[in-house]
């Protein structure tokens, strides 16, 4: 954002951007998780855990499309109503495809996180660095340099020892083939995300709108096609297939009414609702490395919260600490070297840094700082006091 720009932005805006970001980026992972480790009374009488992924991916499309309910307050304060309407009237259509890839990758990624903790789950998701590094230069036809690809092969080696920490140790209540599943349904559904994105670079280059309205409109289709095609479509394999492939919708519902079931999924709408708020207030108040030092702290934010929640909480949620956790430690930290190093947030000695156009630095970051859809690009800031 330039410097005349940032002046204009309220002081709101400015100060509350990065602990808000923060506070409900880690809020929607973390109570993701609890949601999935606690229990309520179901259809039958029976007291299960709401292992439902299907049904999580409406609430966090909900949380999105209240985004839209943000929108209209903005546009009646800034009086942009009728040039919004011509101007925003093709977004209705072109962002469905987008919501689909979105849809398809938070499903598999919520099937992911049944079977591994919090932590590891979000450390994965940094994954997207390498596919968004292979389509940049597949579809975008972006030129990348030599730090790139050793920012990848960094990226990769911390993912290893990552993954390696999660198998080897006493992470959750699942076997370790489930574990292994939900690692490599973690990393594969970063290469639907990274699509997305691509999808979304064709269908709105042009399109210079406010964020908001398009996370609202991809809330809005994923919504229906979540309720409507694929609730059904998994609400009719056989039961025997299990968590994340059979899910009985109307057992869903009714688990809702039992314990504190209702309250974690309203507050987890909510939260979803909040981190595209405040990740949209940190695009439009900083710049790209601000970002993705953010995301880094969010992951941290993430691991200890799951720690306090185990040690200070209840034991039979979060994560507990134990000895492969040092290297998931040590792949955390090689993890956010590599991105730092793919981002130019350090620079290696040895390695050239050309300058780059902007666009083309904004667009590439796009593409590794993907989450929930915050990072949409628009013309328009949220600056309305």
């Amino acid at each position: 954002m330039s410097s005349d720009n940032k002046h204009t932005v309220p002081a709101f805006q400015r100060y509350s951007s990065i602990p808000g970001m923060l506070l409900f980026g880690t809020f929607t992972v973390v109570l993701g998780k609890v949601i999935f480790e606690t229990e309520g009374k179901g259809r039958y009488g029976k007291v299960h855990l709401m292992a439902k992924p299907w049904f999580q991916t409406i609430g966090m499309f909900v949380g999105m499309l209240l985004c839209l309910v943000v929108f209209e307050i903005y546009r009646l304060k800034s009086g942009k109503l009728k040039e919004a309407a011509v101007t925003h009237k093709k977004v209705y259509y072109l962002t469905m495809a987008p919501a689909t890839f979105d849809l398809i990758a938070t499903s598999i990624m919520n099937i992911g996180l049944l079977w591994i903790p919090a932590s590891i789950w979000q450390m994965l998701r940094g994954s997207m660095v390498v596919f968004s590094a292979i389509f940049s230069v597949l579809f975008l036809k972006r030129k990348l340099h030599g730090y790139h690809w050793f920012g990848v092969f960094i990226v990769v080696c911390a993912l290893v020892l990552v993954g390696i920490a999660c198998i080897k140790g006493d992470t959750g209540n699942y076997d370790k083939t489930h574990e292994l599943i939900g690692i490599f349904l973690v990393v594969g559904a970063q290469v639907i995300q990274a699509s997305q994105i691509i999808v979304e670079d064709h269908l709105l280059h042009n399109v210079k709108v406010n964020p908001l309205l398009i996370v609202g409109l991809e809330g809005l289709w994923g919504s229906l096609f979540t309720i409507g095609i694929f609730l059904p479509i998994v609400g009719n394999t056989p039961k025997r297939w299990g968590s994340g492939f059979y899910e009985d919708t109307i057992d869903s519902l009714i688990m809702l009414g039992n314990g504190d079931l209702l309250g974690l999924n309203i507050a987890y709408i909510f939260a979803i609702l909040f981190y595209n708020m405040f990740g949209m207030f940190v695009t439009n108040t900083f710049t790209a490395v601000h970002r993705t030092i953010l995301e880094a702290v969010r992951t941290f934010c993430i691991w200890v919260t799951d720690l306090i929640i185990h040690y200070g909480i209840t034991k039979s949620k979060g994560e507990k600490w134990g000895n492969w956790s040092w290297m998931q430690l040590g792949g955390f930290v090689l993890l956010m070297c590599g991105m730092f190093i793919y981002n130019n947030v350090v620079q290696i000695p040895g390695f050239t840094y050309p300058e780059e156009k902007k666009s083309d630095n904004d667009e590439t970051n796009a593409l590794l700082n993907e989450d929930e859809n915050t990072d949409s690009d628009s013309d328009e800031d949220f600056t309305s006091d």
